[in-house]
Parts: structure tokens; sequence; C-alpha cells
């Protein structure tokens, strides 16, 4: 027994706290709870398992016999609940306040719902920095998983990770185990043979702990694996062969931390798995960085420096906001946490933590920054935490490189609301609507992504797999393109900077238009009673193929944040009659171009965000957004012709790529004739108006569970992301 080989079973499972009801109702009936039911029928198979807080929660509330089940399991001591951040956050992206505070909540849940209090965490998204060792000791964690990956970029070698290290941050150590990457491209996509041959091979190199950790999604939820791992019986086939396997015991994770001592001392890089590293680059450095690993093979390749996952947060502009203005409401929260511990102040601590978790800052074949829907539920969390802190807020606009980009931008807080200015494009990149816990300006630019040539590719080759035959497919997801309908690569069209509120455009003749978006105003705000005012002018190169005309813009921010305007001033500096068409964008964030109670009004005519519309003379704009609660009245002078039109992006997920709806797109444009010396105003108001969004209630600390007595055992046994 002594010198059988640890196996350690590592599974996670997770779903965003802003996910559809029917995403976790369809996952936990294809994955999670077939794979608790076939642990349950082997009691000889250790595990180790983690279920992110939003998922317990949901569990608890909706699947009672699978909680029931993991009482069980972990009463007879067949596996341990590791703990984790509660709403899945990656620590690094996160203060270390709420990293160790959210990690705590999800420790006394578990201690709460199954008697255990965990001594382990499970790493999101293996996201590892040098300082996370004492941030995990402070929050009470032990030991936690990372990939292989992490130790070689360490300059450990591949048939020394068959032991736990230690590792440590000023004094404070924890344990990490090496989770094999072969495993993971095994389990369960090829034969329990191939296997069962690798962990031999391990066994005979004289491994004495190997560790698999993985998504619990991958058994079940991803395509072709709910037919192959629970239909065809490849999970019962593979625990079954490891617990007649005479060299193979396997092993909760505590067990191995109380049982088996660390190997050595060590300090990993900043990084995490593989393919993340490669999602974090913009296309032309993922192809540099996939090209250097592939060029120096399987014994070198980890030693190619990784990128951060912070990187994400330069990658996508949209990301770096959410996250810097989660940072703002976390500071404000945290020094009125000082002498407030009101159970609004603890509400408002939820929604902050849930507007931290992971999914809606990255994106890769997870990550969720292309699915609006989780982007408006951290918007919201966000908002009603800050709701809470309005309350006692005096309106005061600043400016203040709040992104930090090197640039001032300028931010005005309001009781009802917030407006937020970039000096690129001059235009409004947020514009919050508190009773509504709404971002108006909720958006997504289209932008190339290494994953579009693989799809280009494929389409080219014929070799993407649709409909049925992306269903009937083993291959990983990783090693199969898979798309929802035939043709995507053919609507890849990307922007030149984020898509905001109030970005300007010219046109003269039948040359190219003039975009402005991506240009850095000057800024310059005005001091006026109860309105602030911001005179924004574009540089001179950029109207430089118009000799003499110049532009300048007023936006005028007004009703506690509830009014946002813009007026133009377009001016002929030149000595000849100046003829151009002038348009003034503006992108509404609404969660379906499908719902047919979010309406767009533009004069008498009436539209829905998926189909596009084209009027004339046009004076009023009016959206109703009955998904996000939130009405937006539009004037404009003089009247212009209007046209909307949906924005969809093409990105890929576990299902394969899809076009995905982002946001509407409303433009304004004036055919304008400027005479020398002389000006034109034309101005856009809009006023919104948010219905009320009560804040979520307070999560209530679970009664703990005697066994399973609130499961009912005729029950039937009913993606991630």
């Amino acid at each position: 027994m002594a010198d059988r080989l640890r196996l350690a079973l590592v599974f996670h499972q997770h779903q965003p706290a802003g996910n559809f009801p029917s995403v976790f109702q369809d996952v936990t009936e294809r994955a999670y709870a077939p794979l608790v039911a076939t642990l349950y029928r082997h009691p000889e198979v250790k595990a180790s398992l983690h279920f992110s807080g939003p998922l317990l929660d949901w569990l608890e509330a909706n699947r009672p016999d699978v909680i029931g089940d993991l009482a069980d399991l972990v009463r007879r001591g067949q596996i341990e609940l590791l703990s984790g951040g509660y709403y899945e956050p990656v620590l690094v992206g996160v203060p270390r306040r709420d990293g160790v505070g959210q990690i705590r909540a999800l420790s006394d849940r578990v201690h709460a719902i199954f008697g255990q209090r965990p001594l382990g965490a499970w790493l999101t998204e293996r996201v590892w920095e040098p300082h996370l060792p004492s941030l995990l000791a402070e929050a009470g964690v032990a030991y936690t998983v990372l990939d292989d990956e992490h130790f070689l970029q360490a300059g450990l070698r591949p048939q020394e990770l068959g032991e736990s290290f230690v590792t440590e941050d000023q004094g404070l150590p924890v344990i990490v185990f090496p989770g094999s990457v072969k495993l993971r491209y095994l389990i369960p996509f090829r034969d329990v043979s191939q296997t069962m041959k690798e962990l031999r091979a391990r066994a005979d190199e004289g491994a004495r702990l190997v560790v698999y950790a993985d998504d619990g999604e991958k058994f079940g939820a991803w395509p072709g694996t709910y037919q192959r791992v629970h239909k065809d019986g490849w999970l019962e086939q593979f625990f079954s062969a490891i617990a007649q396997a005479d060299f193979i015991q396997t092993t909760t994770l505590e067990d191995a931390w109380i049982f088996q001592k660390p190997a050595r001392r060590v300090y990993i890089p900043a990084g995490s798995y593989p393919e993340m590293a490669e999602w974090a680059l913009e296309p032309n450095a993922s192809k540099r960085y996939s090209q250097a690993r592939n060029k120096l093979g399987d014994e070198l390749s980890s030693l190619v420096a990784a990128p951060l996952w912070r990187n994400f947060l330069a990658k996508y502009p949209e990301s770096n906001g959410l996250q810097k203005r989660m940072l703002i409401v976390s500071e404000e929260l945290a020094r009125r946490s000082i002498l407030d511990a009101s159970a609004e102040v603890r509400q408002a601590q939820q929604n902050l933590w849930r507007a931290q978790g992971n999914d809606v800052y990255w994106h890769g074949v997870f990550g969720g920054i292309y699915f609006p829907h989780l982007r408006a539920d951290a918007y919201a969390s966000l908002l009603k935490a800050e709701r809470i802190l309005s309350e006692r807020r005096t309106a005061a606009g600043e400016q203040r490189d709040y992104d930090v980009d090197g640039y001032d931008e300028y931010i005005f807080r309001g009781n009802a609301g917030a407006v937020f200015v970039h000096v690129q494009g001059g235009a409004v990149i947020e514009w919050d609507i508190y009773a509504s816990a709404t971002n108006l300006v909720d958006t997504l630019a289209r932008r190339p992504e290494a994953e579009h040539e693989a799809l280009r590719r494929a389409e080219k080759s014929g070799k993407v797999l649709v409909g049925k035959a992306a269903e009937k497919e083993t291959k990983s997801i990783h090693e199969a393109v898979r798309a929802r309908e035939r043709g995507l690569s053919k609507l890849l069209e990307y922007d030149v900077a984020r898509r905001a509120f109030f970005q300007d455009s010219f046109r003269a003749g039948k040359a190219e238009p003039v975009v402005l978006h991506a240009y850095y105003y000057q800024l310059t705000p005005q001091r006026e009673a109860r309105t602030v005012s911001l005179i924004l002018e574009p540089p001179a190169r950029s109207l430089a193929s118009v000799p003499g005309l110049g532009i300048r813009k007023d936006i005028r921010i007004a009703d506690e944040g509830l009014a946002a305007g813009v007026r133009y001033r377009l001016r002929n500096d030149g000595e000849e009659a100046i003829t151009i068409q002038f348009t003034s964008t503006s992108n509404v964030g609404l969660l379906s171009e499908q719902n047919p109670a979010d309406v767009i009004t533009i004069g008498t005519k009436k539209t829905t965000a998926g189909k596009p519309i084209d009027a004339r003379h046009v004076s009023e704009i009016a959206v109703h957004s009955e998904s996000r609660h939130f009405d937006i009245a539009i004037a404009i002078d003089p009247p212009c012709e209007v046209t909307t039109r949906p924005i969809y992006s093409i990105t890929n997920s576990e299902q394969g790529f899809e076009r995905v709806y982002q946001q509407l797109e409303i433009a304004s444009t004036w055919n304008v004739t400027i005479e020398p010396d002389a000006h034109v105003d034309l101005e856009v108001r809009a006023t919104a108006v948010g219905q009320m969004v009560e804040p979520d209630a307070v999560r209530p600390t679970a009664r703990r569970r005697k066994a399973a007595a609130g499961a009912n055992p005729e029950t039937a046994r009913m993606p991630r992301r």
C-alpha cells in the first residue's frame, strides 16, 4: 500500500452568478449531478470537489438531492470540499481585502452546510502571482492546485513533479500541488486505457503523487461529452479501472497534505495554464508566443515567458474600465465599513463581491467578456452597491485617470447616476443609472482575436463542425473547430476603438469617412450652475483632409447624472465653403436583439434592436428597454437622418463559434454646408430614467444539514459559462 501511486482527482464546478438559470439547470443535469452520482456509486474512489458560491447557492435552492449526496460523501470521508473566492474572482484582479473576504465567506458557507471547514482552495483559472501565498494563508488556506506548467517555468523537470511542494510569501507558507496537463487532455476525451497507461508510466518513473485537476463541465456539458462520459459509460469505466489497479490509491488533497511531506521549497513565477497565456495576448503576439513554444519543443517550451492574466486589462479596455470601476466602489465601501456595519453595507459588500466574478473580465474558450448578460450582471451588482453609497454623496465631478491609461478622464457622480467622459474620441464611455442599476454604455468593440484565424482556416479547408457533427465529435474543444452556423468568418468586422456615446465622424464628398473615435481630444471643464460643461476638441491632424474645418463639442451633464447631451460647433476657418456629412454615433447596451419588449421609436417608426431602420428628418428618438429597466429620450436639433443597427461579434466558446449580439448603434447624420468664417451648431440631448431594481437580499447563512434528510430519494437525478 505504501508504494502505491497516490492519485488525487480534483473536480472544479462553477457558474457565474449572472448566468441564465437554464444554464445552471442544464449543466447540473448533464454534468454535476451525474458526476456526484457516479462518485456515490464508487465509495472506493476518493476525490476533492470545488463548488463556487453561486453554484452552491443554486444547488441548495434547486437541487437539494445533490446537496444531500455531497453531504453523505463528506460524512463517509470519500470527498473533501475546497474553498476559493465565493464568486470565483481572479485573486490578482481584486483588492486583497476582498480576496481574503471572499475565501473566508465560501469556507464559512461550506462549513455551515456540510459541517466541514475546507483547508484547501481552488485557485480561479490557476492564475498565480508570487504574492498569493500570504493572501491564501491569511484566508486560512493551507494548499492549492496549479498546473504542472507553473512548476516547469520555475525550472523543475517533468520527472520531478510527482510530489507536492511548498512556497511562501513574507514567511507565510502554502502547499502547492502540480496538476497534470497531459491528464487534462486525456480525461475524458481518450480511452480509459490511455489514461491508465499514462498513470502506469508516472508510477514507473517513481512519482509518489499525481494530480488531475479540471472543470467538472468536461463531464457532460462540453459538446459530445454527455454521450461519451455518461451514456457510453466512460466515467464508470474510469472509476472502476483506477479502483481495481493494484498500483493506484486515490486520495483527497487533504490526505496528501497530511500524509505526504512536500519535496522542497519552490518559488513559482506568475502565470496560468498554457492556453490562458495565448488568449491574453493580441493575435500577432499570441502567434509569436505559440511559434516560440512549438520551436523549442516539449522539453523547453515552458521556459518561454508567459504573459500575465492582467494582460487582458490591456487587451480589452472595457474589461479594464469595469475592473477600475470596481476598485472605486471597493475603496469607498472599505472606508464606509470602518464605522458602519449596517445591513445595507453588508448588502453592498455582497453586491461588490458578485461584480468581481472572473468570467466577465477576460476571454478565451471560456471567459465571458463577450456575453452581454454577464457584463450587465457585473455592472448591476456594482451599481447596486454604489446606489447605497451614493445616498450620502454630494454630486461632484473630477478629472482623474481612473483607468490608468495616462490620460485624465472626467468623472461626474451624482445621487441618481454617473457619467464618465474619455478623451479618446471625446465620448461618454459609461453612463450609470442607479435606480435600474444599469450602465447604458455597456458595450464591447469588435476586435481581432487569434481564434478568428483558426475559424478562417477551418472554413477554408471545410473542417468546421456544425450541428449534429459538432455534437458527435468527441475531441476536446481545444482540438476541433465547432460553429453554430456556417460562413461566420465572412461576418468578421473590427472597430477602431471602443464603442461609446457621442462618437464623431465626417465625410467630404465621396472620400472615405474620417472616423474620430480613436483620436485623443483636448478636454477643458467649464463651471456652470447645476450643469457640468466639458469642451472637447480633436487634434488638428485628424481634420487635415478638409482644410479649414474645426470641430468643438460641448458635453453637458445635468439632473444628478440623468441627463447628458452634446452640442457640436462646426466652423469654417478657411476661404471656401465646406460641405460634409457629419455623424454623431451613440451605442446602447441592450441584453438581446430578440426581446420584443425592447423597443426603439424613431419619429413615427418603431423597431426592435435586431431590425435596422433608416429614417429621415428625425428630431426625437426613444429607447425603451424592458429587459434592463430604463428609458432614454433623445432630442435632435436640427432634425437629421437616423439609422439604427445591431452590432454583433464573432466569438468562440465551449459550444463553438457563434454570432453574439453586443449593442445597438444609433447614428445621427446631418448634411452640412459651412460658409467661410461661419459655423453650424448641431445638438443631441439625452435624458434617461431608470425603473427601480430592488437590491439583492443579503445571503443568509445556511443551516448545517444533517445527512441527506432534506433530499427526496425518489427525486430523479436530473453551459458552464
